[in-house]
């Protein structure tokens, strides 16, 4: 693709650097002239960029305040792995069976940053329990993971997302689990409302599985429900497309998460990508541009990320209705604030008193995440300050 839209801006963050722009008091004019020339960003994408920048800035004010930190609990389990999936998870086939044991460890975890952060007088602001699946986990495991949380974090969250992201794992039981304990913002992504492009991708639910699973969350009244959708999966055109957006906005989600497809190594997809077929990089600009086009007929964005081999040299892209922004996106994208991560393969990130950071990444394998969960909580206390 020989026209850039980025430039030669490569990292997956491009928005803190114009939040550092801004913290320096630089305007519109002088913040695109900048990055224009060091990096080749296009007016159409710093345009976006600046639009997400402008609703960020209020919460990331307010994110920034000392002593907060934010949780991620990632659940490693998923019925089926995706074809394009890099996240750390394990089949239900393959490693269900560690499903008790692994909610035994996590409780212990939970525990014990619980007790570091009363010892370091943090304040908990959001908390996001994502995976793999976290309703892969039987409602009497989900009850116990949640009731953990709200023990070990008493008080007002600013937000708590509970990832419902396979429509065919959300039952009543787990919407009476998900309600009972306050969560106030939930996902079923569908990636895409055709059947045949469902079946490839290797996800078990029909569309008619998702129309069910985000009107029993509207009915349950969760007040967010975020829906995810991904443009240039193998074999989906223009019109395809467009018909599933068409659906997921009938269903009046508070959020939608755009994501364009990005070719991971440790993918389905790459051991044996020769047998799949994606759009060229023109045709996928085009058809992220129609799809941007009719979210923001009704939508915001209100954050942005890029990937490695993005197609298209496009962006992820997070839009929400005023009002009902994804928090912990935004401070887990920009960086001001701790991150706990906790579970398999869950990432924390300590943030420095000179604004630098620290990544701890857990072990993804469940079994080596269960033997080795104490190395890794001690190892995140010693990197604390103070």
């Amino acid at each position: 693709m020989t026209n850039k839209p980025w430039g030669r801006m490569v990292g997956v963050r491009p928005a803190k650097q114009l939040h550092t722009l801004l913290d320096k008091g630089f305007d519109y004019e002088a913040a695109f002239e900048y990055m224009h020339s060091k990096h080749g960003i296009s007016k159409e994408k710093f345009d976006l960029l600046w639009r997400v920048a402008e609703v960020e800035r209020p919460i990331l004010s307010e994110s920034s305040r000392p002593g907060l930190f934010s949780v991620y609990v990632g659940i490693p389990f998923c019925p089926t792995r995706c074809l394009y999936c890099s996240f750390p998870s394990h089949s239900l086939k393959e490693l269900g069976k560690l499903r008790g044991q692994f909610v035994d460890t996590l409780l212990w975890e939970i525990e014990e940053t619980a007790k570091m952060a009363a010892k370091y007088k943090l304040n908990p602001y959001t908390v996001y329990v994502g995976g793999g699946t976290p309703t892969a986990l039987s409602p009497t495991d989900l009850k116990r993971v949640l009731s953990a949380l709200r023990e070990a974090f008493p008080g007002v969250l600013r937000e708590f997302t509970v990832e419902a992201g396979r429509a065919d794992t959300l039952t009543d039981e787990h919407l009476a689990v998900l309600s009972h304990h306050q969560v106030s913002r939930v996902s079923v992504n569908p990636q895409t409302m055709h059947g045949k492009t469902l079946e490839l991708i290797g996800r078990c639910h029909s569309a008619e599985d998702v129309d069910r699973a985000a009107r029993k969350v509207k009915q349950a009244k969760i007040p967010v429900l975020n829906m995810d959708l991904i443009v240039g999966l193998p074999g989906e055109d223009a019109l395809m497309v467009r018909e599933s957006m068409e659906q997921i906005m009938a269903l009046a989600p508070e959020n939608i998460t755009l994501h364009v497809f990005s070719p991971k190594r440790a993918s389905r997809f790459s051991e044996d990508r020769r047998q799949f077929t994606l759009p060229a990089d023109a045709e996928v600009a085009a058809i992220h541009r129609m799809a941007t086009e009719m979210l923001e007929k009704k939508y915001k964005p209100y954050y942005l990320y890029r990937q490695r081999d993005i197609l298209g040299g496009q962006e992820n892209i997070g839009f929400c209705l005023p009002g009902y922004e994804c928090v912990y996106n935004i401070v887990m994208i920009e960086e001001r604030h701790h991150i706990f991560g906790l579970g398999g393969g869950a990432t924390s990130k300590i943030i420095r008193s000179d604004g630098t950071f620290m990544n701890l990444s857990n072990p993804k394998d469940v079994r080596i995440y269960i033997e080795r969960v104490k190395d890794m909580v001690i190892g995140r206390q010693a990197e604390l300050p103070g």
